[in-house]
């Protein structure tokens, strides 16, 4: 024979059961979106032109230099530099060329280099 205890178990666990792929169904719709291709978590994602390896950017831009974009300060670094490459800066995308200066980057130091000709001597 079966417990009262048992019989609650059975019908607690049934019951569970029934909610759960209810709930499942829930918590996939709440899922936030997946990363861009070029994995910046940043809030300015530029979709098409970050990428997230060196491989990717490559292949959208075959014939133009890569560079790696600081996204917050808008400042991008060529390969060499130190700051050059994943890793590097919190919020950073590789990029081509081309596409970071149509979208607002500088030459990372360009804009100290400007102020400080515009300095009287």
């Amino acid at each position: 024979m079966f417990t009262r205890n048992t019989i609650m178990a059975a019908s607690l666990l049934a019951g569970l059961l029934a909610i759960a792929p209810a709930r499942a169904q829930t918590t996939a719709a709440a899922a936030p979106a997946p990363a861009p291709a070029g994995g910046s978590t940043h809030g300015n994602a530029l979709p098409g032109i970050e990428f997230g390896t060196e491989a990717e950017a490559k292949a959208h831009c075959p014939a133009d230099k890569l560079v790696w974009a600081n996204l917050t300060s808008k400042a991008y670094h060529f390969s060499g530099d130190r700051y050059y490459g994943s890793g590097k800066t919190k919020h950073g995308a590789y990029m081509c060329l081309t596409d970071a200066d149509a979208n607002g980057f500088h030459k990372a130091g360009a804009r100290h280099a400007a102020a400080a000709a515009k300095k009287p001597s």
